[in-house]
């Protein structure tokens, strides 16, 4: 069963968002959406996730969660089909015609709301154990920027984890590749401007975030996915590949931010 809502939230009037809803014209045969979710299972990013909710919310299963900016909700699905309550909120009404599609057909429920993370989300506010996204928060610029983060904060209940999940402003690869892409005119997701590590702690804790963390993975995924792809017929897939290099130039710059006081989770109450 998928749950639908509409809510009184503003709508930014963003150029980007033309921008996503073309990119979501396109829906993935049966095969291929498969195939994506199992990369995403299998890759580090997802192992962290599961490793740091163990850890401090006690897992999964029971989890009451949103996805901001959700797209398709690859993240949402995984979290879903480990017994979490999840709720995908997105600007634009084709990608949240997408994930309704995508939630039916692996017989996931769901709740979509149709909202923006500039918005005041009152319905929202302190009702989630874990808030995320994942590839949203770098097409925003100076206080949006922090909106967009405080946004992950505010819909927390206290102890609650956010994870946000953006590219890493010193990855070489996708920074070359973004170059190349944008000098030829074929870039095609508007502005975006990666975070360093720096930055995304400094606005974690600027919006009011007590404990912060940030996991770098994806050097060779980078690498695979957008050089490789491009110019050999059979790229390897290198999502799970782990480097040394993670560390300091990773494609997949995670933040996993916590916020201050004490999770029901922890104290049992459901």
């Amino acid at each position: 069963m998928v749950v639908a809502a509409k809510q009184d939230v503003h709508i930014a009037h963003d150029p980007t968002a033309t921008v996503w809803d073309r990119l979501w014209l396109h829906r993935p045969l049966t095969a291929k959406d498969d195939a994506l979710l199992a990369r995403e299972r299998r890759s580090p990013r997802w192992q962290h996730v599961v490793s740091r909710l163990d850890r401090v919310l006690g897992g999964i299963a029971g989890l009451k969660t949103i996805e901001l900016g959700c797209g398709r909700g690859d993240i949402s699905v995984l979290l879903a089909q480990q017994g979490a309550s999840v709720t995908l909120l997105d600007q634009s009404e084709r990608a949240l015609d997408e994930a309704r599609y995508r939630f039916k057909r692996l017989g996931l429920t769901a709740k979509f709301v149709g909202g923006d993370m500039l918005g005041p989300l009152s319905e929202h506010v302190g009702k989630y154990d874990l808030a995320v996204s994942l590839g949203v928060t770098e097409h925003f610029l100076g206080e949006e920027r922090r909106q967009v983060n405080a946004a992950h904060h505010n819909v927390l209940k206290p102890g609650g984890l956010a994870m946000i999940s953006v590219p890493h402003a010193w990855c070489i690869p996708y920074r070359l590749w973004k170059f190349y892409l944008e000098r030829r005119g074929w870039w095609p997701y508007g502005q975006e401007i990666p975070y360093s590590q720096r930055e995304i702690k400094r606005i974690a804790r600027r919006v009011g975030f007590a404990e912060v963390e940030t996991i770098c993975t994806g050097f060779w995924q980078s690498v695979g996915d957008h050089w490789l792809k491009r110019w050999t017929r059979h790229a390897p897939d290198w999502n799970d590949r782990v480097s040394v290099l993670d560390k300091f130039m990773g494609l997949n710059l995670m933040l996993f931010a916590q916020r201050d006081g004490p999770s029901d989770r922890v104290m049992g109450v459901s």
